[in-house]
């Protein structure tokens, strides 16, 4: 068999999705295909996200000595960054002569969806691909803003939003999408709404960030309302639709006007309800303290029953709202069927266990995670001050201000204690019973306990928020700038009688005295 008819037959099992088949075929063959084919190869593993045969792939052009001129690396990278190797795709970029858009892309593609650091790499690399001269097109821009609202930068957000202003693609529905929702998720629904209003061409999509973005900020009547518009413009709602109006509707407590919209779903549109739908459905009655009519729901649906992210609503939410033992021990059960290698279930067992002050059962969740090999990745929180992001960890205690910013979150901590009195069905109350043995909740170094236990890198980053406020005004005191300053904790009342925490931080400059 030649390399055009190895071309052919190796298509042909790409199209018919046996994707194994054909790599192993690649390899039992001397012969090797053309640039084109190794194309289809890597798209088709990066739509399966198979990382191990698209490296197989690549171990194979390397074997044979395949030059892979720009295409082929611009090919390689993207599958590598969809991947989440990216190292390797960063390596392959480094190596080009000649960088093209869709390279750059690529690259700030894969790294707006990574972490943090990866996130802030986007951003960069956005201002570095424009500095080469390159024009950024659709695709680049949508990705930049991906990478402010994951970060939460509004200030690079709303300078990634004037260049794409000034470009040919300002009025481009996949740029005005992602800048919806980066204005959502950085805290500005005026902004968003502006945009959205703004808007030359709307696609669902777009209406789907929104009414998420309402949703997820406790918006409930706003989202509701924007769906109800939507389906009136002529919009059809699709799945991701539907999840955002559900999850927005277990956040405001409305189970009824949830099931009526779930029930919809499939009578008034013809779609069916994913696990995801199922899990919201579940999170929208256990929120209301109807753990029982959650399992019940899924008891009587088998197909949903299949799905670990049902069962993982119904451990998730058993920690938050109660629940007996045995329903949660059943959910922990079917979700680790499914999903045995998920740490962050795990820990979410144990500190259900730890509250209850089960320590043996604890000490099992965290014996089966070293027994499986399984690591929780930390979580992060991130501030923008001044144009740089700066990002927290649980305990970190590696920023230059860390002593600083500890103290503060000691201060604020005793604030939201104070605040909360009175307000909803709970006051703030420390959870030392969450406290696994192993674990401190809270002690700040060289500050000594707390008594209060405050999610830490929440704390940090807004303790961080008010240290570099406090020196913004110090640094303005000497340059003899008078100001209005503002910085408030308060405390609101949820939806479901508990208490929510709000930092509001203002500067206002109002006279430069000119010393």
């Amino acid at each position: 068999m030649g390399s055009v008819g190895l071309a052919r037959m190796l298509r042909s099992l790409c199209i018919t999705g046996d994707l194994p088949k054909a790599v192993r075929l690649l390899w039992q063959r001397p012969v090797c295909p053309g640039a084109a084919t190794y194309a289809l190869l890597l798209q088709e593993c990066v739509n399966r996200k198979d990382a191990r045969l698209g490296k197989r792939i690549h171990a194979r052009m390397v074997a044979t000595g395949f030059l892979c001129g720009d295409y082929i690396t611009t090919k390689l990278l993207i599958f590598y960054a969809k991947t989440g190797d990216l190292s390797t795709a960063q390596k392959l970029f480094d190596g080009m002569p000649q960088r093209g858009v869709v390279a750059w892309n690529g690259m700030i593609s894969g790294c707006a969806r990574g972490g943090a650091g990866d996130q802030e790499r986007a951003v960069e690399l956005f201002d570095a691909m424009r500095a080469e001269g390159l024009a950024p097109d659709q695709f680049t821009f949508a990705s930049a803003l991906c990478a402010c609202a994951r970060l939460a930068a509004l200030g690079r957000g709303r300078r990634v939003h004037g260049v794409a202003v000034k470009s040919d693609v300002g009025g481009n529905v996949f740029v005005n999408t992602a800048l919806v929702d980066m204005y959502l998720k950085c805290g500005c629904p005026e902004d968003a709404h502006r945009a959205f209003a703004a808007a030359p061409e709307r696609n669902v999509p777009m209406w789907s960030a929104v009414i998420s973005g309402h949703g997820q900020q406790g918006r409930v009547a706003e989202a509701l309302a924007l769906f109800d518009r939507m389906a009136a413009d002529g919009f059809r709602p699709n799945d991701v639709t539907f999840l955002a109006v559900l999850s927005a509707c277990a956040h405001g407590g409305l189970v009824d006007e949830g099931l009526r919209r779930f029930s919809s779903m499939s009578s008034d549109y013809g779609l069916t309800p994913r696990g995801p739908h199922y899990a919201a459905v579940v999170d929208m009655l256990a929120r209301v303290g109807r753990l029982r009519d959650a399992y019940e729901l899924v008891k009587n649906l088998p197909d949903c029953q299949e799905h670990s992210v049902v069962w993982g609503a119904i451990l998730g939410a058993s920690r938050k709202h109660g629940g007996d033992m045995a329903l949660i021990e059943l959910a922990a059960r079917r979700f680790f069927r499914l999903q045995p290698g998920n740490a962050g279930k795990y820990v979410v067992l144990a500190n259900t266990y730890a509250a209850r002050e089960m320590w043996d059962n604890v000490a099992g969740a965290h014996e089966a995670m070293r027994a499986l090999g399984v690591k929780k990745d930390r979580a992060w929180s991130a501030v923008e001050v001044q144009g740089k992001t700066h990002t927290f960890l649980a305990g970190d205690t590696y920023h230059d201000e860390y002593s600083e910013i500890y103290g503060v979150c000691n201060a604020l901590a005793s604030t939201v204690a104070e605040q909360s009195v009175g307000v909803g069905a709970m006051d703030y109350i420390p959870e030392a019973a969450c406290a696994t043995r192993s674990r401190q909740l809270f002690r700040p170094p060289n500050h000594g306990g707390s008594d209060y236990h405050i999610e830490q890198r929440i704390g940090s980053l807004q303790s961080y928020g008010i240290v570099r406020l406090k020196r913004f005004k110090r640094d303005e005191e000497r340059r003899g700038i008078e100001r209005d300053e503002e910085l408030t904790v308060e405390a609101e009342e949820g939806v479901d009688g508990g208490a929510d925490f709000l930092l509001h931080g203002e500067v206002r400059c109002t006279r430069d005295t000119k010393l």
